[in-house]
Parts: structure tokens; sequence; C-alpha cells
């Protein structure tokens, strides 16, 4: 197992957990700011964090869930409809 964390995401398991790693911290920042504006006025900052940073954290894995499976359906239909290069350069 190759112990080179700096390259990128290589296999689709990779790309996956990539898209909901990214997904979830891009749920919880705005989450976390919702929680602290909301905590300004009701009080109880940690409840309000706690709240809002799990439901951002949930919304944003959702939406990298989505977000991954339109690009993957998207880029196997246009592999799919790509010519096959060797079946044309067969019938020359």
């Amino acid at each position: 197992m190759p112990s080179d964390l700096s390259t990128a995401a290589r296999t689709p398991q990779d790309q996956e957990f990539t898209y909901y790693a990214v997904g979830m911290v891009a749920g919880a920042i705005p989450g976390i700011v919702v929680g602290f504006i909301v905590a300004a006025f009701v009080g109880h900052a940690a409840m309000w964090l706690s709240v809002f940073g799990g439901v951002g954290i949930i919304i944003g894995l959702v939406v990298a869930t989505v977000l991954f499976r339109r690009r993957r359906a998207a880029a196997r239909s246009a592999q799919s409809t790509a010519p096959d290069d060797d079946a044309a350069n067969r019938s020359r």
C-alpha cells in the first residue's frame, strides 16, 4: 500500500470519500455560522452550534452524494457514447 498521501485520489472509492469529506466540511461551516448567529440572540451557544453544525454536515453529505452520483453517471454515459477506437481501426 503506497504511503504517499499527497497525490490526488485515484480509485473511484477515494474520489467518492473525497466528495463526502468536502461536502461535510462545506456543510458544517455555514451550519456553525448559523449556530453562532442564533446563539447570539437566544443563548446556549454549544447547543445551537451542535444542532446547526450537525444539520449542515448532513445536508453537505447528502448534496455531495447526489453530486458524486450525477458526475459518475455523466462520465459513464459519456464513456459509453464515445466511439470505439479499436472497432474503427479494424474496419480500415
